[in-house]
């Protein structure tokens, strides 16, 4: 007999999350050193917004070090 898992136990949301969004003010980021993962964030950071009804807006950069991800609004 095959036996079930329970998801609760194998990750969490907490584990989940591979970005701060949620602790993210206006003005915020984080710097990424790879074009495709801070593509990525990027992406992951517009769908947050529209999954939790809010209106914030992220932004992308690059700067000397990387690409930053940034909370404008």
């Amino acid at each position: 007999m095959i036996q079930i898992d329970k998801a609760t136990h194998l990750f969490s949301a907490k584990e989940r999350m591979s970005y701060p969004f949620v602790q993210m003010e206006v003005g915020d980021s984080f710097l990424l050193t790879e074009y495709k993962k801070a593509e990525s964030a990027r992406v992951a950071a517009l769908l947050f917004a529209r999954r939790k009804s809010l209106e914030w807006k992220f932004s992308m950069r690059k700067v000397n070090d990387g690409w930053r991800v940034i909370r404008i609004v």
